[in-house]
């Protein structure tokens, strides 16, 4: 990646660019830079510098974007946005999910009787590999979800084409894995063991690297599919409504980055 401005403020992760254009939508100041492996754009909202990396799907380009991003930009604050899949039978298309806290679901053991026990992000203590810290899940920094929710809550969220109703805000936990989970049974197992709102492919990999590094982090997502109701062809979008992914948590990310402004970050 390219150096660039040395002056970033916040750094943005995106998964896809149907969800990043909502965010380079409403930017100002937009510099894009050439990157051998992820889409990088230097952007301003408000009067706050921000890059905003393109990872592409999965957890270890998740994971490899935020370092790269963290190593060239030296950002203040981390930021995920995108959509997710539903794992409560209430959340619809549109709604929006800022997370208080991210699980890398697929981290678990199986046991001899073919049971699964979560383990979460492991690390060795000191040198002795039979000794090891579990981190169940990463926290997001709280006043960044208090201002999140406060955005929403100042702003109505743009309604889903042919919703049922308004979309509405939750607070909760966002699992990640490089899976995409359309078994009711399993969608209920993993809610139940982590209480968790939607699934992903990303924000537990970019909030696990923030974390190592110190930095706020958030993820805001907003649901795209709910299994419980209709299932989504993994091979088959000509139905479903792709420009509205990630577009209403893009509207969050870029009223919290205006918001922040340059001088006011949360410090680390």
């Amino acid at each position: 990646m390219s150096e660039g401005r040395n002056d970033t403020a916040i750094g943005i992760v995106v998964a896809l660019a149907a969800e990043e254009r909502h965010c380079i939508g409403a930017a100002t100041n937009v510099e894009s830079l050439p990157s051998p492996a992820f889409r990088t754009h230097l952007v301003t909202f408000g009067d706050t510098p921000c890059a905003i990396v393109r990872s592409g799907i999965g957890m270890v380009h998740a994971a490899a974007a935020t370092q790269a991003l963290i190593s060239a930009h030296q950002p203040s604050i981390i930021l995920n946005f995108g959509c997710a899949g539903a794992h409560r039978r209430d959340l619809l298309p549109g709604d929006v999910i800022i997370g208080n806290r991210c699980i890398y679901h697929a981290a678990s053991q199986i046991l001899p009787d073919g049971t699964e026990r979560y383990v979460g992000f492991i690390d060795e203590e000191g040198s002795d590999i039979a000794h090891v810290s579990k981190l169940h899940a990463v926290e997001a920094d709280i006043r960044l979800v208090e201002r999140a929710l406060a955005i929403v809550h100042r702003n109505t969220i743009e309604p889903w084409p042919g919703g049922q109703r308004l979309p509405i805000a939750n607070v909760g936990a966002i699992a990640s894995a490089d899976i995409w989970t359309q078994s009711i049974e399993r969608l209920d197992a993993i809610h139940r063991r982590h209480k968790s709102l939607c699934e992903d492919m990303e924000a537990a990999a970019i909030g696990r690297i923030a974390q190592l590094h110190g930095l706020p982090f958030l993820a805001v997502k907003d649901i795209s599919n709910n299994e419980f109701l209709r299932t989504s062809d993994l091979f088959d979008f000509s139905d479903f409504p792709v420009e509205e992914v990630g577009k209403r948590a893009a509207a969050v990310i870029v009223g919290l980055a205006t918001e922040l402004g340059a001088r006011e970050l949360i410090p680390c």
